[in-house]
């Protein structure tokens, strides 16, 4: 059986070329020992999901069957986290910008004001992705997950009475 998509194997190789360009900049960042958190959480979120989204293309590309229910889990939760990452990596890029563009010293002078910092950035980057892919998520979902050709895992879209009640707030 052919695969659901006419261009099948240039969509996993972008992926996965993608995935290797996201390692290499991380890898320049350690060697540096330059850490920016902003960038390390992004391209750290974007590298899971680059990864992820190559191996359900490649294992989903020719059907929609729900071989393995474990991985469609763990994926769906870092898809919720990598949604959520995205704009909270992308604030904390545009505070650390903010700072130089105001003529202030990017690296706080205070001990203090540097743990304050750190604090900062870890929860917007690490903290509030894990509660919006765990327990938030968890208690969400109308669905699992669901499993579409061509593509893989994605989230089970469908409508709650939690959801429902929570969305605008």
């Amino acid at each position: 059986m052919g695969a659901a998509d006419p261009t099948y194997p240039l969509y996993p190789i972008a992926l996965i070329l993608s995935s290797v360009m996201l390692f290499l900049v991380l890898t320049t960042s350690f060697i540096r020992q330059k850490w920016n958190l902003g960038i390390t959480f992004l391209c750290f979120s974007l590298l899971l999901e680059c990864s992820t989204e190559a191996v359900n293309a490649i294992v989903w590309s020719d059907n929609a069957d729900l071989k393995l229910y474990v991985y469609c889990d763990i994926v769906t939760h870092i898809q919720a986290a990598v949604s959520v990452v995205k704009p909270m990596a992308t604030l904390i890029i545009t505070r650390r910008l903010y700072l130089i563009a105001n003529l202030q010293i990017v690296e706080l002078p205070s001990r203090s004001k540097r743990r304050w910092d750190l604090v900062v950035e870890w929860t917007l980057g690490l903290i509030v992705p894990m509660l919006v892919a765990g327990p938030i998520y968890y208690a969400n979902q109308g669905t699992r997950f669901g499993v579409l050709e061509g593509f893989g895992c994605a989230t089970g879209e469908q409508l709650s009475i939690l959801k429902i009640l929570t969305w605008d707030s």
